[in-house]
């Protein structure tokens, strides 16, 4: 497509553009797959609190036992 528009317009202006566009979406596309992730690890590590916590009770308790 960048090619098309630049021999149609015999200007480069249209490969600054496209380039733009191609890092700007790359770095969109980035970002979103880094929240993604980030959410997934958030909530692993949550489950993972909170079997830790169920075990501790359970020592707890049959230390009182």
């Amino acid at each position: 497509m960048m090619y098309i528009a630049r021999s149609a317009t015999n200007t480069y202006a249209y490969d600054l553009f496209f380039i733009t566009c191609v890092l700007f979406g790359s770095f969109f596309v980035l970002n979103l797959m880094i929240a993604v992730q980030f959410t997934y690890l958030g909530e692993a590590f949550d489950a993972e609190d909170k079997r830790q916590k169920m075990l501790q009770d359970k020592i707890k308790a049959k230390r009182r036992q």
